[in-house]
């Protein structure tokens, strides 16, 4: 992600747009309900799901074989349809039939594009802007910034003299009205809360700051000055938006503390800073990979220093796997939170992701931690990577529909002329890699190595295969 110009604001959120209905909704629901689907889980994950996907929906009874059937809207039916292919022989598409039968079409074409030799476009033309020629340049569409441009001297100079203004009346200890700013300064309300903001992030750091300005309810501006703040032996002093910033992080660490909960910080940053941000329109999003219950077990074997014994799902093995360990850390990684542990059986240090753990109980054994262990050295691996040591490397052509997404998350070695792109993928196990190819739902083809390529095709195989179950 990156910012396209240097304004401080590029556009202003429509008053009839609350970006809050979208934070606890799965990629399959942004935008407006198209349809209910029903999606039949197999028994053997079917706890994963009502686990981590049970709020999107409704979880129907298990009938004698423990499957069950899962109920959902969705708004996209290629992401529903993506996230079914990624469970493979444990899902399929019960109905609406059009949904089903675009499950369909999409696994035919996968087959197609993994039968015989692959074919992709030419490559894409070098471009340069060095080598053509400046009048032949056409400026790109934008919204009335220049990318280039820093603050404008204009802006700038109004800014000085605003700063100038509130430094003044905060030594003062004077209110100031925001109408004889607009005034004053020839600018409207928005304006002079913008420049407000402005000046509120680039005048502090490391934990000091000159001032601090707010326009309150009543129209007045409230400033608070603070002139370097020298003193760090005094209670920390945080700027509103950096209590709001705090509280934020406390939201989404959650649980994940093993030496007790930060609900009390929590009540008294809120309480400091008169009003909690989620009723002002701060919300995180409902954290996924984990289970609450789960989190509390393993942080209570982390803190006493015992074994920790759970059930692990190794998804791409499809099998249980009974585990001892002892727990050391609970990290944030790329694809939700992981318990940094020691395996005694396996001599070694291991990371377990929470979202795969059944049960688990904490043993009356306790244990000495190792010297030699650092449960962060792997931190910068797998679980902040998504790349494992050693793996194999696998050429995949991703489709112009979804090749945006490509370049912003994947290594793109090369543009093709149609808008398509190849990208690199690092894999230690083919299995795993056939579900990731699965899950782009048609819009992704192993080009190499082949017997990838000809893994794919089986698993592709076999889910059209699972379809032709639920209309024969």
């Amino acid at each position: 992600m990156g910012y396209a110009t240097k304004a401080e604001h590029d556009f202003q959120r429509p008053a009839d747009f609350d970006p809050r209905a979208y934070a606890n909704r799965i990629h399959w629901q942004f935008g407006d309900p198209i349809g209910t689907a029903e999606v039949w889980i197999g028994g053997r994950i079917a706890w994963q799901i009502e686990r981590h996907f049970g709020r999107y929906g409704e979880m129907q009874p298990p009938d004698d074989d423990g499957d069950r059937v899962f109920v959902t809207s969705y708004a996209n039916a290629r992401q529903l349809i993506a996230w079914v292919l990624g469970l493979g022989e444990h899902a399929r598409i019960l109905s609406p039939p059009e949904l089903a039968g675009e499950l369909r079409d999409r696994v035919d074409l996968l087959i197609e594009r993994h039968t015989g030799e692959p074919r992709v476009a030419a490559l894409a033309p070098a471009s340069s802007s060095a080598e053509s020629d400046p009048a032949d340049r056409t400026e790109p569409e934008t919204n009335g910034h220049h990318p280039d441009a820093a603050i404008r001297p204009e802006r700038f100079a109004r800014l000085v003299t605003l700063a100038s203004i509130l430094i003044d009346a905060g030594r003062a200890g004077r209110r100031l009205d925001a109408r004889e700013l607009h005034k004053e300064l020839g600018i409207s309300d928005q304006e002079l809360r913008e420049d407000i903001s402005v000046l509120n992030v680039v005048n502090f750091g490391a934990g000091t700051y000159v001032l601090y300005a707010e326009i309150g309810p009543d129209g007045m501006v409230e400033v608070d000055p603070e002139p370097y703040g020298d003193s760090f032996a005094r209670p920390a002093r945080l700027l509103p938006v950096e209590a709001k910033a705090l509280i934020a992080a406390i939201d989404l660490i959650g649980e994940h503390i093993p030496q007790g909960s930060l609900s009390s910080v929590r009540n008294k940053v809120v309480a400091a800073l008169g009003e909690d941000p989620v009723h002002e329109g701060l919300q995180m999003a409902t954290p996924g990979g984990d289970d609450a219950e789960i989190v509390v077990v393993v942080s209570s074997a982390i803190a006493q220093r015992r074994l920790l014994s759970f059930e692990y799902y190794k998804e791409n093995e499809d099998e249980f796997s009974a585990r001892t360990v002892e727990p050391y850390a609970l990290i944030n990684g790329r694809e939700g939170w992981y318990v940094a542990s020691f395996d005694p059986a396996r001599d070694s240090v291991r990371h377990f992701r929470l979202d795969r753990i059944k049960s688990a109980s904490v043993s009356d054994e306790a244990f000495e931690p190792r010297p030699d262990v650092d449960p962060a050295a792997d931190v910068d691996g797998w679980p902040r990577t998504g790349e494992v040591p050693a793996s194999q490397r696998a050429r995949v052509w991703i489709s112009p529909e979804r090749a945006r997404w490509a370049r912003e998350e994947r290594t793109v070695t090369a543009e093709l002329e149609d808008g398509a792109v190849i990208v690199e993928l690092g894999f230690a196990g083919v299995d795993w890699l056939v579900r990731e190819v699965l899950k782009e739902a048609g819009d992704a083809v192993v080009l190499a190595p082949d017997d990838a390529r000809g893994a794919v095709l089986a698993g592709a195989q076999a889910a059209r295969a699972a379809a032709e179950l639920v209309t024969g």
